[in-house]
């Protein structure tokens, strides 16, 4: 049964993700995907993912009858916001801009301090929210 609910998770996010990529215009439906388009989908597709599993995880104890740990909650809720700031990451890090503003020194240094602004964070969170669900076990 948990391969089959994986497996419908799976396929429901890869249905939200182009959803998503489609009413945003990050990506249309039969084009080749740039690079950074695909970098978009990924993240999406990872967030999507990420929070049917978590409800998934959620119904699970609920079924077993079996109590969450606010540890649980909490590394899983870190983990969450790490996904999210790895999108913005990939946001800040945008290849068209880059590009655009090749031979500007002060947009670069820009690009540094805001990608590191997403990129920390996100390191931090997960590395704690490891610690947390690794210590619960």
């Amino acid at each position: 049964m948990k391969k089959y609910s994986v497996l419908i998770s799976t396929i429901i996010s890869v249905i939200i993700t182009f959803i998503f990529a489609e009413i945003f215009s990050l990506y249309h439906f039969g084009n080749i995907p740039t690079l950074l388009t695909t970098f978009y989908l990924i993240a999406i597709f990872s967030i999507f993912e990420y929070i049917l599993l978590f409800i998934l995880f959620i119904v699970k104890k609920k079924k077993n009858k079996q109590k969450i740990k606010r540890k649980e909650i909490f590394g899983r809720i870190l983990l969450f916001i790490a996904l999210l700031l790895i999108f913005g990451f990939i946001i800040v890090l945008n290849i068209d801009w880059l590009h655009w503003y090749a031979y500007s020194s002060p947009f670069y240094i820009n690009v540094i301090a805001r990608s590191l602004e997403f990129i920390l964070p996100a390191i931090i969170n997960i590395i704690v929210g490891i610690v947390l669900l690794k210590n619960e076990k």
